[in-house]
């Protein structure tokens, strides 16, 4: 099993193993002890001529000259550290520089693939081409939905025998590319030539993107009675019983709730209370529930999937914010959001919503890519390279984030339960672990930034909370 960290974003150009970051750290630590030793001892005794000079006992003079040797010895320590330091900083940034190259080149590439493609479908589709573009869209979205229902439950047909094809990076990356791609397709096959919806999408300005596909995609699906989005209410709560805030990323994602097994809970609220403070709040949000195109009675399916990717109050972000209106959150309360799978995207949309304080963001299996995250919120964003349902969300724009990758099923057999094994919350739980025990000044200290969020409360209740889609004459959907 692949048990080594990727380490990126943090406003850093930098891309590396989170060993290789913590050694250059270490050198570097190393190298600055080096030097404060060698000035300290500077300071101790005199110049071995001088104690020469009045006769100073001979264990004196060869002292001085021991001290000396020492000096030396942890000036070369201090130069080598610094050296090798750099050299593993410099490499880091390298390997950065030619991954951001390499993604621009595959956007350029499959933008452009995208944009001819949509120009030729739509020649065989002249008569309708309205129809052609709502048709070829809602066919996305049922490959999507597809792909996203193999990621937390085994399928309906047994095991996936052939799931080692799209569990792999190379394949993901490709996924995320096309799926940046997808709105070069859409104008191109609008009539808009091939070139020029090249060079407005992702491969040129960006003027548009995934969340004008998403919209197109939503569009279409409304028009034949799919993908529509309804208001929600809520139906049940309940209390759980926790011990303290949360201690560790694996603690925090085992905070995420499992509708399947928890009453239908799909937000879990904590409020940590402390005399003369205002009160604060950690949100944990579930993954997808059904994937069906059709909204019935769950908020947690593709009609909200599609809205978090279109940049629409989807069902899932209105829940969550009920609950949070619900729990006693008011605009400037101390909020931290955690989230898995489609949770992380509605975690992410409601961080870019500026409507609450958002002071902390972890998101686990997201779509989160093109998610406007404000600079000023801490996140991390936990993604495996061999899990194609982030890759659904475009390319990771969040640069800012720390953004803590793995591939879960190097040198190992992939297991044939799930169609898309890598997303399944039980790998993302062992990546958490192996993040609690990184040493990287990057993880370790994102780590104790958000366990000091609930550090000293008083008192500390946690509140689960079931919603339902309701239809638009409040009747459940």
């Amino acid at each position: 099993m692949g048990d080594g960290l990727i380490i990126s974003g943090g406003g850093s150009a930098a891309v590396a193993t989170d060993e290789l970051f913590a050694a250059a750290q270490q050198l570097h630590r190393l190298a600055v002890e080096a030097a404060a030793m060698g000035l300290e001892l500077g300071t101790i005794g005199g110049p071995v001529d001088a104690l020469l000079a009045v006769s100073a006992p001979a264990a004196a003079a060869r002292a001085g000259l021991d001290i000396r040797e020492a000096m030396g010895v942890l000036a070369r320590i201090e130069s080598e550290a610094h050296g090798i330091g750099g050299a593993l900083s410099t490499a880091a940034e390298g390997y950065g520089f030619v991954e951001r190259f390499v993604d621009a080149l595959g956007i350029q590439f499959t933008g452009v693939g995208a944009a001819l493609a949509g120009t030729v479908l739509r020649a065989a589709a002249v008569a309708s081409p309205l129809a052609f573009v709502a048709a070829n869209l809602l066919v996305r979205g049922l490959v999507a939905s597809h792909v996203f229902s193999g990621g937390s439950a085994p399928g309906p047909s047994g095991p996936h025998t052939s799931n080692g094809l799209l569990t792999n990076p190379l394949a993901v990356g490709i996924i995320r590319d096309a799926t940046m791609s997808v709105d070069d397709s859409v104008m191109a096959a609008a009539g808009m030539p091939a070139p020029l919806a090249s060079f407005l999408g992702d491969a040129g300005l960006g003027v548009t993107g995934l969340a004008f596909a998403s919209t197109a995609i939503m569009g279409a699906g409304t028009s034949v009675g799919l993908l529509t989005e309804t208001p929600v209410r809520l139906v049940a709560e309940h209390s759980r019983v926790v011990t303290g805030p949360p201690a560790g990323f694996e603690d925090r994602l085992s905070r995420v709730p499992d509708p399947a097994t928890d009453n239908g809970a799909q937000v879990v609220v904590e409020k940590y209370s402390t005399p003369g403070e205002p009160d604060r709040f950690e949100v944990y949000i579930a993954g997808t529930v059904t994937f069906s195109p059709e909204a019935t009675t769950e908020p947690w399916d593709m009609t909200s999937n599609m809205s978090n990717a279109a940049g629409d109050r989807g069902g899932s972000v209105a829940s969550v914010v009920e609950a949070m209106r619900s729990a006693g959150v008011v605009d400037s309360s101390p909020v931290q959001l955690t989230g898995y799978s489609q949770g992380g995207g509605t975690a992410a949309r409601i961080a870019a919503s500026g409507d609450f304080n958002i002071v902390g963001l972890t998101t686990f299996g997201g779509p989160t890519g093109q998610v406007p995250i404000p600079a000023d919120v801490p996140t991390v964003i936990v993604e495996h390279s061999d899990d194609m349902v982030p890759a659904l969300g475009g390319v990771q724009a969040n640069q800012q984030a720390l953004i803590v990758e793995r591939e879960v099923f190097a040198g190992r057999d992939i297991p044939t339960d799930y169609a898309v094994p890598a997303h399944h919350i039980e790998y993302y739980e062992q990546t958490a672990r192996l993040m609690d025990a990184a040493s990287s000044d990057q993880v370790t200290r994102a780590a104790s930034r958000l366990d000091a969020f609930g550090a000293g409360a008083a008192r500390v209740t946690s509140t689960a909370y079931t919603f339902e889609r309701v239809d638009t004459s409040g009747r459940a959907g």
